[in-house]
């Protein structure tokens, strides 16, 4: 079993998401944006909430999306200086982590 439990770590990252506010201040300065709401730290966060909390999507889309952030933490700075410092460079590398963990425990069994 991985160091940090699938359980754990998408309680975990639900938990964070909930401190986005969806001000969408972070969208233009991501390097990845190219006018897809998905292509932002915000988006990626919309896509990661649906995923977890309604199993909206699949693993591998979300991966893609995740795996897309350059990891910059622009966002992160932007957030931090003008909304709620929701932190979403973190919650995209847990949430890398999570599908991680879902791949490891699949092939477990």
């Amino acid at each position: 079993m991985s160091e940090t439990s699938t359980k754990d770590l998408e309680k975990e990252i639900l938990e964070k998401i909930q401190t986005c506010i969806r001000c969408r201040m972070c969208v233009k300065m991501c390097p990845t944006y190219e006018g897809w709401f998905t292509q932002s730290s915000a988006g990626r966060l919309a896509a990661i909430n649906l995923r977890l909390r309604y199993d909206l999507g699949d693993d591998e889309e979300l991966s893609r999306l995740l795996y897309d952030c350059a990891t910059c933490r622009r966002c992160q700075e932007r957030c931090k200086m003008f909304s709620t410092n929701a932190t979403p460079t973190d919650i995209i590398l847990k949430t890398r982590q999570w599908l991680a963990n879902k791949e490891k425990e699949r092939r477990e069994t």
